[in-house]
Protein backbone atom coordinates (compact mmCIF):
# COMPACT_ATOMS: atom_id res chain seq x y z
CA UNK A 1 0.00 0.00 0.00
CA UNK A 2 2.98 2.59 0.30
CA UNK A 3 4.09 2.07 -2.34
CA UNK A 4 0.52 3.41 -4.51
CA UNK A 5 -0.13 7.00 -5.36
CA UNK A 6 -2.88 8.28 -3.79
CA UNK A 7 -6.00 7.82 -6.31
CA UNK A 8 -4.88 3.86 -6.03
CA UNK A 9 -4.62 4.06 -2.34
CA UNK A 10 -8.33 4.95 -2.00
CA UNK A 11 -9.58 2.71 -4.08
CA UNK A 12 -7.71 -0.39 -2.79
CA UNK A 13 -9.32 0.76 0.81
CA UNK A 14 -12.75 0.29 -1.09
CA UNK A 15 -11.98 -3.46 -1.43
CA UNK A 16 -12.54 -4.68 2.38
CA UNK A 17 -11.86 -3.61 5.57
CA UNK A 18 -8.65 -4.94 6.32
CA UNK A 19 -7.53 -3.65 2.99
CA UNK A 20 -8.98 -0.16 4.55
CA UNK A 21 -6.99 -0.52 6.96
CA UNK A 22 -4.01 -1.02 6.14
CA UNK A 23 -4.51 1.69 2.79
CA UNK A 24 -5.76 4.37 5.65
CA UNK A 25 -2.76 3.69 7.82
CA UNK A 26 -0.23 4.56 5.57
CA UNK A 27 -1.81 7.56 3.70
CA UNK A 28 -0.02 10.66 3.83
CA UNK A 29 -2.49 13.47 3.94
CA UNK A 30 -0.61 17.22 2.11
CA UNK A 31 -0.69 19.74 5.02
CA UNK A 32 -2.76 22.83 2.98
CA UNK A 33 0.34 26.43 2.79
CA UNK A 34 -0.07 28.68 5.06
CA UNK A 35 -1.40 32.34 4.02
CA UNK A 36 1.02 34.79 5.43
CA UNK A 37 -0.44 38.47 5.36
CA UNK A 38 1.59 41.21 5.39
CA UNK A 39 0.43 44.70 6.51
CA UNK A 40 1.37 47.73 3.96
CA UNK A 41 3.66 49.46 5.57
CA UNK A 42 6.78 51.20 3.84
CA UNK A 43 9.26 48.96 5.23
CA UNK A 44 7.23 45.79 4.61
CA UNK A 45 9.29 42.32 3.31
CA UNK A 46 7.64 39.80 1.65
CA UNK A 47 8.67 35.75 1.40
CA UNK A 48 10.94 34.66 1.04
CA UNK A 49 12.88 36.18 -2.37
CA UNK A 50 12.83 40.01 -1.13
CA UNK A 51 13.65 43.33 -2.37
CA UNK A 52 13.46 46.79 0.03
CA UNK A 53 11.88 49.62 -1.26
CA UNK A 54 14.04 51.53 -3.29
CA UNK A 55 16.97 48.99 -2.72
CA UNK A 56 19.50 47.29 -4.60
CA UNK A 57 19.54 44.83 -1.69
CA UNK A 58 17.92 41.61 -2.08
CA UNK A 59 17.52 38.76 0.95
CA UNK A 60 16.31 35.37 1.88
CA UNK A 61 14.31 35.69 5.15
CA UNK A 62 12.29 32.80 7.16
CA UNK A 63 10.25 34.37 8.99
CA UNK A 64 9.37 31.02 11.10
CA UNK A 65 13.20 30.83 12.49
CA UNK A 66 14.64 34.48 11.37
CA UNK A 67 17.09 33.08 9.13
CA UNK A 68 18.44 35.70 6.96
CA UNK A 69 20.47 35.53 3.50
CA UNK A 70 22.01 38.89 2.20
CA UNK A 71 22.85 38.34 -1.32
CA UNK A 72 25.36 40.14 -3.15
CA UNK A 73 24.72 43.85 -4.27
CA UNK A 74 22.33 43.77 -7.84
CA UNK A 75 22.71 46.54 -9.55
CA UNK A 76 19.75 48.43 -11.02
CA UNK A 77 17.30 46.32 -9.15
CA UNK A 78 13.86 47.92 -10.06
CA UNK A 79 14.82 46.94 -13.88
CA UNK A 80 14.51 43.30 -12.63
CA UNK A 81 11.04 42.02 -14.27
CA UNK A 82 11.41 38.37 -12.96
CA UNK A 83 13.15 37.10 -10.15
CA UNK A 84 12.53 33.44 -8.53
CA UNK A 85 14.47 30.85 -6.95
CA UNK A 86 14.46 26.63 -6.60
CA UNK A 87 14.53 26.08 -2.77
CA UNK A 88 16.27 27.18 0.19
CA UNK A 89 19.41 28.62 1.04
CA UNK A 90 20.00 25.86 3.51
CA UNK A 91 20.68 23.77 1.07
CA UNK A 92 23.64 23.68 -1.66
CA UNK A 93 20.75 23.03 -4.88
CA UNK A 94 19.68 26.72 -3.91
CA UNK A 95 19.84 28.86 -7.37
CA UNK A 96 18.32 32.36 -7.19
CA UNK A 97 17.64 33.64 -10.67
CA UNK A 98 16.83 36.76 -12.11
CA UNK A 99 16.17 38.56 -15.53
CA UNK A 100 16.01 41.46 -17.04
CA UNK A 101 15.76 43.48 -20.70
CA UNK A 102 16.12 46.97 -20.45
CA UNK A 103 18.54 46.57 -23.43
CA UNK A 104 16.03 46.11 -26.35
CA UNK A 105 16.72 42.80 -28.01
CA UNK A 106 18.22 40.78 -25.06
CA UNK A 107 17.99 39.77 -22.32
CA UNK A 108 19.94 39.77 -18.96
CA UNK A 109 20.31 36.75 -16.81
CA UNK A 110 22.06 36.38 -13.29
CA UNK A 111 21.74 33.58 -10.69
CA UNK A 112 23.40 33.00 -7.12
CA UNK A 113 24.08 30.35 -4.74
CA UNK A 114 25.07 29.81 -1.29
CA UNK A 115 28.83 30.48 -0.97
CA UNK A 116 28.85 32.79 -3.90
CA UNK A 117 30.38 36.42 -3.26
CA UNK A 118 29.13 37.67 -6.50
CA UNK A 119 25.97 36.88 -9.02
CA UNK A 120 27.05 35.10 -12.33
CA UNK A 121 25.96 36.98 -15.29
CA UNK A 122 25.12 36.27 -18.97
CA UNK A 123 23.41 37.78 -21.54
CA UNK A 124 21.37 36.19 -24.58
CA UNK A 125 19.66 38.13 -27.70
CA UNK A 126 16.01 37.44 -27.13
CA UNK A 127 12.96 39.59 -26.63
CA UNK A 128 10.71 37.66 -24.33
CA UNK A 129 9.74 39.90 -21.12
CA UNK A 130 6.87 41.98 -21.52
CA UNK A 131 6.50 45.24 -19.06
CA UNK A 132 4.27 43.57 -16.58
CA UNK A 133 2.46 39.92 -15.53
CA UNK A 134 5.67 37.59 -16.16
CA UNK A 135 5.89 34.51 -13.82
CA UNK A 136 8.36 31.83 -13.07
CA UNK A 137 8.10 28.55 -11.27
CA UNK A 138 11.16 26.09 -10.41
CA UNK A 139 10.39 22.27 -12.00
CA UNK A 140 12.79 19.58 -12.81
CA UNK A 141 15.53 21.60 -12.04
CA UNK A 142 14.52 24.26 -14.19
CA UNK A 143 13.00 27.88 -14.41
CA UNK A 144 10.25 27.87 -16.36
CA UNK A 145 9.40 31.57 -17.49
CA UNK A 146 5.65 32.79 -19.10
CA UNK A 147 5.19 36.33 -20.33
CA UNK A 148 2.11 38.37 -20.62
CA UNK A 149 1.39 36.65 -23.68
CA UNK A 150 1.44 33.05 -22.22
CA UNK A 151 4.66 32.05 -24.22
CA UNK A 152 6.75 30.09 -22.30
CA UNK A 153 10.84 29.97 -22.00
CA UNK A 154 13.32 27.66 -20.21
CA UNK A 155 16.42 28.31 -18.21
CA UNK A 156 18.47 25.87 -17.22
CA UNK A 157 21.05 26.82 -14.03
CA UNK A 158 23.39 24.15 -14.73
CA UNK A 159 23.95 24.00 -18.50
CA UNK A 160 23.23 27.51 -18.35
CA UNK A 161 21.14 27.58 -21.96
CA UNK A 162 17.86 29.71 -22.00
CA UNK A 163 15.36 28.73 -24.68
CA UNK A 164 12.08 29.84 -25.58
CA UNK A 165 9.89 26.98 -26.58
CA UNK A 166 7.80 26.26 -29.50
CA UNK A 167 4.78 26.18 -28.24
CA UNK A 168 1.76 27.96 -28.87
CA UNK A 169 -0.08 29.96 -25.93
CA UNK A 170 -3.45 28.43 -24.94
CA UNK A 171 -6.31 29.67 -27.16
CA UNK A 172 -8.31 32.83 -25.83
CA UNK A 173 -11.96 31.57 -25.53
CA UNK A 174 -14.50 33.60 -27.81
CA UNK A 175 -16.45 35.03 -24.78
CA UNK A 176 -13.64 36.63 -22.63
CA UNK A 177 -11.97 39.70 -23.61
CA UNK A 178 -8.53 39.50 -24.96
CA UNK A 179 -7.21 42.11 -23.06
CA UNK A 180 -8.21 40.32 -19.46
CA UNK A 181 -7.02 37.20 -20.74
CA UNK A 182 -3.72 38.19 -20.59
CA UNK A 183 -3.46 39.29 -17.46
CA UNK A 184 -5.14 36.79 -15.04
CA UNK A 185 -3.07 34.38 -14.82
CA UNK A 186 -1.24 32.34 -12.20
CA UNK A 187 1.24 29.29 -13.04
CA UNK A 188 2.31 26.58 -10.49
CA UNK A 189 3.89 23.25 -10.86
CA UNK A 190 2.96 19.72 -9.47
CA UNK A 191 5.27 16.93 -9.89
CA UNK A 192 6.87 17.57 -13.17
CA UNK A 193 3.61 19.42 -14.33
CA UNK A 194 2.93 23.18 -15.34
CA UNK A 195 -0.67 24.39 -14.89
CA UNK A 196 -1.96 27.94 -15.72
CA UNK A 197 -5.18 29.31 -13.97
CA UNK A 198 -6.57 32.20 -15.96
CA UNK A 199 -9.19 33.93 -14.42
CA UNK A 200 -11.07 36.74 -16.50
CA UNK A 201 -13.57 38.94 -14.98
CA UNK A 202 -17.01 37.13 -13.60
CA UNK A 203 -15.85 34.26 -16.04
CA UNK A 204 -15.08 30.67 -14.19
CA UNK A 205 -11.03 29.97 -13.97
CA UNK A 206 -9.56 28.47 -16.57
CA UNK A 207 -6.98 25.86 -16.39
CA UNK A 208 -4.22 24.62 -18.57
CA UNK A 209 -1.79 21.79 -17.88
CA UNK A 210 1.74 21.89 -20.37
CA UNK A 211 2.19 18.36 -22.47
CA UNK A 212 5.73 18.97 -23.70
CA UNK A 213 5.42 15.98 -25.68
CA UNK A 214 2.83 17.51 -27.64
CA UNK A 215 3.87 20.94 -27.71
CA UNK A 216 0.52 22.64 -26.39
CA UNK A 217 -1.45 23.82 -23.86
CA UNK A 218 -4.06 21.29 -22.77
CA UNK A 219 -7.07 22.59 -21.27
CA UNK A 220 -8.26 20.27 -18.12
CA UNK A 221 -11.65 20.66 -16.76
CA UNK A 222 -10.54 18.94 -13.26
CA UNK A 223 -7.75 18.76 -11.07
CA UNK A 224 -9.04 15.06 -9.68
CA UNK A 225 -7.00 14.98 -6.13
CA UNK A 226 -5.02 18.31 -6.46
CA UNK A 227 -5.70 21.31 -4.94
CA UNK A 228 -4.17 24.53 -6.14
CA UNK A 229 -3.36 27.12 -3.56
CA UNK A 230 -2.66 30.56 -6.64
CA UNK A 231 -1.53 34.20 -5.71
CA UNK A 232 0.71 36.60 -7.85
CA UNK A 233 3.98 36.31 -5.71
CA UNK A 234 3.52 32.19 -5.24
CA UNK A 235 1.39 29.44 -5.87
CA UNK A 236 1.31 25.83 -4.30
CA UNK A 237 -0.26 22.57 -4.89
CA UNK A 238 -1.65 19.72 -2.94
CA UNK A 239 -2.79 16.48 -3.04
CA UNK A 240 -5.29 14.96 -1.18
CA UNK A 241 -5.04 17.84 1.34
CA UNK A 242 -6.93 17.56 5.00
CA UNK A 243 -10.72 17.56 5.74
CA UNK A 244 -12.46 20.60 5.62
CA UNK A 245 -10.95 21.88 2.59
CA UNK A 246 -11.92 21.25 -0.77
CA UNK A 247 -10.05 19.37 -3.29
CA UNK A 248 -10.01 19.51 -7.19
CA UNK A 249 -10.04 23.27 -6.48
CA UNK A 250 -8.15 26.61 -6.91
CA UNK A 251 -8.09 28.80 -3.32
CA UNK A 252 -7.09 32.77 -3.89
CA UNK A 253 -5.54 34.79 -1.97
CA UNK A 254 -8.74 36.86 -1.02
CA UNK A 255 -10.40 36.78 2.67
CA UNK A 256 -13.78 36.49 2.63
CA UNK A 257 -15.43 39.85 4.71
CA UNK A 258 -12.10 39.73 7.08
CA UNK A 259 -12.97 35.66 8.21
CA UNK A 260 -10.40 33.05 8.21
CA UNK A 261 -11.29 31.71 4.94
CA UNK A 262 -10.79 32.37 1.58
CA UNK A 263 -12.09 32.13 -1.77
CA UNK A 264 -12.12 28.80 -3.18
CA UNK A 265 -13.53 27.53 -6.59
CA UNK A 266 -14.27 24.26 -7.06
CA UNK A 267 -14.55 22.08 -10.23
CA UNK A 268 -16.91 19.45 -8.86
CA UNK A 269 -19.39 21.93 -8.10
CA UNK A 270 -18.86 24.73 -10.79
CA UNK A 271 -19.04 27.50 -8.58
CA UNK A 272 -17.34 29.46 -6.03
CA UNK A 273 -16.91 29.97 -2.31
CA UNK A 274 -17.58 32.85 -0.23
CA UNK A 275 -16.58 34.86 -3.34
CA UNK A 276 -17.76 38.54 -3.18
CA UNK A 277 -19.61 40.17 -6.49
CA UNK A 278 -16.94 42.58 -8.90
CA UNK A 279 -13.97 40.65 -8.31
CA UNK A 280 -11.24 40.06 -10.93
CA UNK A 281 -8.59 37.56 -9.52
CA UNK A 282 -6.18 38.98 -12.40
CA UNK A 283 -6.25 41.96 -11.57
CA UNK A 284 -6.65 41.97 -7.80
CA UNK A 285 -3.67 43.78 -5.70
CA UNK A 286 -2.66 40.17 -3.74
CA UNK A 287 0.97 40.70 -2.83
CA UNK A 288 0.61 41.65 0.45
CA UNK A 289 -1.54 37.63 0.80
CA UNK A 290 1.34 34.98 -0.55
CA UNK A 291 1.13 31.64 -0.03
CA UNK A 292 4.34 29.90 1.93
CA UNK A 293 5.39 26.07 2.99
CA UNK A 294 4.26 25.72 6.71
CA UNK A 295 6.98 24.78 8.79
CA UNK A 296 7.48 21.18 9.86
CA UNK A 297 6.63 21.38 13.70
CA UNK A 298 3.69 23.93 14.27
CA UNK A 299 4.17 23.21 17.98
CA UNK A 300 7.81 25.22 17.21
CA UNK A 301 6.23 27.93 16.74
CA UNK A 302 4.07 28.26 19.87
Amino acid sequence: MAYLEIQDNVRASAVCKSWYEAAVSVRIIDQPPWLIHFPKTKNTYGWLLMSKENSSDFVLFNPFTKDLVVLPYLELWNYYKLVGFSCAPTSSDCVVFTIKDYDPGHVTIRTWSPGQTMWTSMQVESQFLDVEHNNVVFLNGLFYCLNRRNCLAVFDPTLRIWNVLDVPPPRCPDEIDEENWYEGKFVVGYKGDIFIICTCGRKDPLVFKLDLTRGMWEQKYTLGSLTIFASIKSSESRTYVSEGMLRNSVYFPKLCNNEKRCVAYSFDEGRYHQREQSLDWGNEISSDNIWIEPPKNVLELV
